[in-house]
């Protein structure tokens, strides 16, 4: 059994600024390792417990800001890690395809202009609102896999049982405001998520994956007062996701691979 671990970090327990990875102080450059500790703790957890409940092969998802945001070397050795700058990456999530058995979302924050902790980034495909939690999963769906855990605050995952009511959750915060939260320490929000991913996995066969029927209209904004991207229509959801990334998140494609990006797919025209 494969499992495919996503993460970000606005999610994890503890915290309530955004990374600000400008600040080379001494205080923001500890401030900032101290955030990737805990979300390596948290990681770790996920980890934890799917091996527990029998998962064989492990590739994590180093998904937020530099891309280099776990700790390596503190990393579960039973896991293997994609990690590097997320604007150069051949897509944004990389060797997710049939091959793997069911995802975690690990740390997620809840989509922009909503009630949560850190909340940004909008994506919108039909008549549906998703954050970056919500786009992972629909990406798991377009090769048939079920996203079956997503961990973060409460409103992050009241959102994500709105897609899909059966997902396993796991709340380690409150929001109280944009940036203020209500929080379990480190130690019981691992806890929490060993549990959590454990009965994900032995779930897994009631958590069905979260599809958008083609064809699609869809579109982004990456955060409040930033225009967003125009709404591309076409039947290749993932292709369509490209283009946005392509064009209004910053991917460079210059800096891309020269290698296609997976078997089957193409980076496409902009256009």
């Amino acid at each position: 059994m494969k499992l495919y671990i996503h993460t970000d970090i606005e999610g994890v327990a503890g915290m309530v600024h955004f990374e600000d990875r400008n600040d080379q102080t001494t205080e923001g450059y500890f401030k900032r390792l101290r955030m990737h500790k805990l979300l390596t703790g948290e990681v770790n957890a996920a980890i934890e417990g799917a091996l527990a409940a029998g998962v064989k092969e492990i590739l994590v998802n180093d998904s937020h800001g530099s891309g280099y945001s776990i700790l390596f070397e503190e990393l579960n050795p039973a896991a293997q890690i994609i990690h590097g700058p997320l604007t150069r990456q051949p897509f944004w999530t990389p060797c997710l395809d049939a091959s793997v058995d069911l995802v975690f979302c690990i740390a997620q924050h809840a989509m922009a202009n909503s009630n949560g902790v850190l909340a940004h980034s909008l994506w919108y495909c039909n008549d549906l609102y998703f954050g970056e939690a919500g786009m992972a999963m629909a990406l798991a769906g377009c090769s048939g896999v079920p996203a079956v855990l997503v961990t973060g605050d409460n409103t992050c995952c009241a959102q994500v049982r709105d897609l899909v009511p059966q997902i396993e959750t796991v709340v380690v915060k409150e929001a109280l405001s944009p940036y203020n939260a209500k929080s379990w320490t480190p130690a019981r929000a691992r806890e929490m998520i060993k549990a959590g991913a454990k009965r994900a996995v032995e779930r897994r066969g009631e958590i069905p994956p979260f599809r958008i029927k083609p064809p699609y209209k869809l579109g982004f904004a990456p955060r409040p007062g930033v225009p967003p991207a125009r709404v591309l229509e076409g039947d290749d959801f993932r292709e369509l996701v490209m283009k946005i990334l392509l064009n209004g998140y910053h991917y460079d494609l210059q800096k891309l691979p020269i290698w296609p990006m997976e078997p089957g797919h193409r980076i496409p025209a902009l256009h």
